[in-house]
């Protein structure tokens, strides 16, 4: 029975032992490979935000390549081109929200422009044309004061914008699409929009 017992112990001991060293491998690998524990960046076309019914498309033609830029939300840059050291001039703006404007779109070719002024080049590399698409703005809503714990955010005027950067030879090198809330005029959030890019460009 002594040498039944001992066995069963030892087993046990192998069990744990085996254990152990299976779970120490599996976080080695998660710290080595991260990539493999959920921390690749999340992809636009995977996300609810493009899955759902009433998701506004602007210019951008393809999304796949689009992944989550953490301060901008949704983003693709050529890997070969490193955006601050060019300098930027805005192209061509439209307006494809419901929202029907004309004043709406000069507000935001003025907003994005005077923005653009302040990003200056560091490597002299030219210039890149930013076309610039309205895919969703929202007037301030007093209505929304309701809503529970974000009342105050959300009836704030809101805009999104999609930005497709193209170099001399009218090349796509950047991708972005970026949604913002602030204060009671659209103005307010596109200059948070265009703040968001600037400083989103002037790091890459």
């Amino acid at each position: 029975m002594a040498r039944c017992g001992s066995g069963l112990a030892v087993a046990v001991n192998d069990w744990r032992m085996v254990t152990s060293h299976c779970v120490m491998a599996v976080m080695l690998a998660l710290f080595i490979f991260p990539n493999y524990a959920g921390c690749a960046p999340a992809k636009l076309v995977e996300s609810s935000e493009y899955k759902e019914k009433d998701f506004h498309k602007g210019i951008i033609t393809d999304y796949s390549n689009m992944v989550d830029g953490d301060d901008v939300q949704w983003v693709w840059i050529d890997p070969a081109i490193k955006l601050s050291q060019y300098g930027l001039k805005v192209g061509k703006v439209e307006n494809r929200s419901d929202l029907r404007s004309r004043s709406m779109v000069e507000t935001v070719r003025n907003v994005f422009k005077d923005t653009f002024a302040d990003l200056k080049a560091k490597g002299g590399k030219g210039t890149l044309s930013a076309d610039l698409c309205i895919y969703e703005a929202e007037n301030f809503s007093a209505g929304k004061a309701w809503i529970p714990f974000a009342g105050g955010h959300q009836m704030q005027a809101g805009i999104g914008i999609e930005m497709v950067l193209r170099d001399a030879r009218n090349r796509t090198v950047g991708k972005f699409r970026h949604f913002a809330r602030e204060g009671a005029q659209i103005e307010a959030a596109a200059q948070e929009v265009a703040g968001d890019l600037m400083k989103y460009i002037a790091s890459h």
